[in-house]
């Protein structure tokens, strides 16, 4: 067994736990099977194979990064050795080549099927693999202690884990108003997760000092404006066939009715719960 320095512990920890998710394998989930039936018209498990084992075939590497994919689940697993540990990107090298001392085999296993698919993991693919855990992104010290107060036990890592993956570099604005959000929305857990996905992406658009409250009544009128054009369509729909309305000028509305009824629903839930108060227009 490779000799491990003190220093170097928490890269080891880090990679025998990656090592373990390896092997124990991945099952993939409808959406991912959807894409592979799509992407490689609905390709039998030999026919996967030969294009995992194929090193010059142009599809391979964008195929295994799919299937090693690390969902939620796989990074609720590390969140708390990352949250322990101070991890820099550059140590991203360090956790790789302990993984990589030998070759590893993993596992992939299809829903509703018997059917499993064995591999050896490429080099490519376990960088790919650890550069999608973003070891190095910390948490705000409020926010955490937001996090750990006012999240229930069973929600908490998976909140650390939607933040850790977050785009947005989170200024003290949208710190502030998670905080609030994080102590204040009281909703059943599947929902607060739809909210908490809605505002993670809602500030992705916005500047860092905007006004968070007028932004989402904002975003509410636009909602609110698609509903309209959505139900004035559907209500010309039932009355023309598509081919009429669209040789007429009629133009498809870009959301559904019932997208846009959900958005605004979950601003509601949100504004009500934050600010106390929602906007009707």
């Amino acid at each position: 067994m490779r000799k491990v320095k003190s220093d170097d512990r928490k890269y080891f920890l880090l990679a025998e736990k990656i090592k373990r998710i390896f092997r124990n394998g991945f099952v993939l989930n409808s959406d991912v099977m959807h894409y592979i039936d799509s992407t490689f018209l609905n390709p039998s498990i030999n026919e996967l194979e030969k294009i995992i084992n194929n090193e010059h075939n142009c599809e391979r590497d964008s195929l295994i990064e799919l299937l090693l994919f690390p969902d939620e689940s796989v990074q609720i697993e590390l969140e708390e050795l990352l949250e322990k540990e101070d991890f820099k990107k550059k140590d991203e090298e360090k956790v790789l080549s302990y993984i990589l001392n030998k070759k590893i085999v993993t596992i992939i296993r299809f829903p509703e099927s018997k059917d499993s698919l064995k591999f050896f993991v490429p080099k490519s693919s376990a960088i790919q693999f650890i550069s999608r855990l973003n070891i190095s992104r910390e948490l705000n010290k409020n926010l955490f202690k937001a996090i750990n107060k006012f999240v229930s036990d069973k929600c908490r890592t998976p909140v650390k884990v939607r933040l850790r993956n977050s785009m947005t570099i989170l200024s003290d604005n949208k710190i502030k108003f998670l905080c609030s959000f994080l102590e204040k929305l009281k909703v059943e857990e599947n929902y607060f997760f739809k909210c908490l996905d809605f505002m993670l992406d809602f500030f992705d658009g916005i500047k860092d000092d905007i006004n968070i409250q007028q932004s989402l009544v904002e975003r509410k009128r636009s909602f609110f404006q698609n509903l309209q054009k959505a139900v004035k369509f559907e209500e010309l729909l039932n009355k023309n066939n598509l081919e009429t309305l669209i040789s007429g000028g009629a133009r498809i509305p870009h959301i559904s009715k019932d997208d846009a009824m959900h958005n605004i629903v979950i601003i509601d839930t949100i504004t009500l719960a934050v600010y106390g108060k929602q906007h009707t227009f």
